[in-house]
């Protein structure tokens, strides 16, 4: 992936992120915490985790097309850094230390989920894309002969 085409993806990546990031701490949040009850400031926060998760698509930056074998090795890493930056953002220091391992183990699926979720619509927004591309060229190729 290169300059136009990284910053492309982050910015799309980045609102699919706030979106699911939303969901997701609305449904964590009324399972464990439904007491707490939210200020506007709290708006930020999806915000804020999407910024984070977007963070580790420069690792898809490339000069040239990679292969297979680096694009997935670079997924990897990249699923990795989402779990590790997002997890370290999201949870005080004091939940880790007390071990409520529950709820860590809920947000690194859900997190999983997300990442997921985010690349199938991704996924699937580049093939709507290359269909139609297709569907154009085989209309400009008719009208050429």
């Amino acid at each position: 992936m290169q300059g136009k085409e990284l910053i492309r993806d982050m910015i799309n990546t980045y609102f699919m992120l706030a979106t699911m990031i939303l969901g997701v701490m609305a449904i964590l949040g009324t399972q464990f915490m439904p007491e707490v009850r939210f200020g506007y400031e709290s708006f930020t926060i999806p915000l804020i985790y999407a910024a984070y998760g977007t963070l580790p698509n420069i690792v898809m930056y490339a000069r040239k097309e990679l292969s297979m074998k680096q694009l997935v090795v670079r997924k990897i890493i990249q699923f990795i850094l989402v779990e590790v930056i997002v997890i370290s953002v999201a949870l005080p220091a004091e939940i880790v230390v007390i071990g409520k391992t529950e709820l860590i183990i809920k947000l690194a699926i859900s997190i999983l989920v997300i990442y997921v979720l985010t690349h199938l619509i991704e996924w699937f927004q580049n093939y709507v894309t290359a269909k139609q591309m297709t569907e154009e060229l085989l209309k400009f190729q008719k009208k050429c002969e």
